[in-house]
């Protein structure tokens, strides 16, 4: 080898020990787009200051290898940030200083005072037959009476028979009877048993106002939305139905009937189904 061959030998390894020791890269002489047959011996920065591990550059103004920062202290999602939580600075209700009305329920229910609240309130209404208790009629019935469910009665029991009922006479005491039952004297019995009531109800949307054909004189009437659900007969009289011709009577009274007077609201007033006017209770 001559003397300018081996001079040129030796520059061109003190160029590549200097690539080589500065952690650059060294390129193959056929490469002509920067794509395969590049060889990168460690990792390169890219532009913007973002620095990438799999040995390629990175856009400028990203982050491959990790999320921001964000203002409240949390690590978010790459090119996202977070503002942090935020706190509930709330104190308790001072009681003391409210003025509370005691309201009186509709339904006879007694007043709460709901956790977190300084006022009582009504509870929720008492729908349906959910909070009845049926008596067992398993020992039978009273002279007069047999065992049936009128229509819209939540519970079975002993009602006045078709004959009629022969009272004691006694006076009638204050005896209240359980939920879902009414004292006898007021559908036809006596005042000292307790007989399911087709009237029986929790709150004002239980009833409703309606009229049936009758054989003699007769008015529309508060009924249960029970009983209006069980006997076809009943027809409402805000929005009236189609009643079956076998509702019709199969006579009719000679008696002369007076008019009847203008149907008034339906309420639930003391766990039965009346009328009243508007804004009464």
């Amino acid at each position: 080898m001559s003397l300018p061959s081996l001079r040129n030998a030796g520059f061109s390894c003190v160029v590549v020990a200097f690539a080589v020791a500065c952690g650059g890269t060294v390129f193959s002489q056929n490469d002509d787009d920067g794509g395969g047959g590049s060889a990168n011996t460690g990792a390169s920065s890219s532009p913007g200051g973002s620095t990438s591990t799999s040995g390629k550059p990175t856009k400028a103004g990203s982050s491959a290898t990790g999320g921001s920062v964000g203002a409240g202290g949390s690590v978010g999602k790459a090119g996202s940030s977070s503002t942090g939580g935020s706190v509930s600075v709330g104190g308790a209700v001072n009681c003391d200083a409210v003025d509370c009305a005691f309201p009186v329920c509709a339904d006879g229910q007694t007043p709460i005072t709901i956790a977190g609240t300084c006022c009582p309130t009504c509870p929720p209404p008492q729908l349906g037959c959910s909070n009845v208790m049926c008596k067992s009629v398993a020992a039978g019935c009273s002279a007069g009476y047999v065992v049936g469910q009128p229509a819209g009665a939540c519970c079975q029991g002993c009602v006045p028979g078709p004959m009629g009922v022969m009272c004691p006479k006694i006076a009638c005491s204050e005896s209240t009877c359980p939920l879902g039952y009414v004292r006898g004297d007021l559908v036809g019995g006596c005042c000292t048993e307790c007989v399911p009531d087709a009237l029986f109800c929790n709150d004002d949307s239980e009833c409703v106002v309606a009229d049936r054909p009758r054989p003699c004189c007769g008015c529309p009437e508060a009924i249960s939305v029970r009983e209006y659900d069980a006997d076809q007969c009943w027809s409402d009289v805000v929005k009236p139905r189609p009643v079956p011709k076998s509702c019709e009577p199969q006579f009719f009274c000679d008696a002369i009937c007076a008019a009847c007077a203008p149907p008034l609201s339906p309420v639930c007033r003391s766990h039965r189904c009346v009328q009243t006017a508007l804004g009464l209770k």
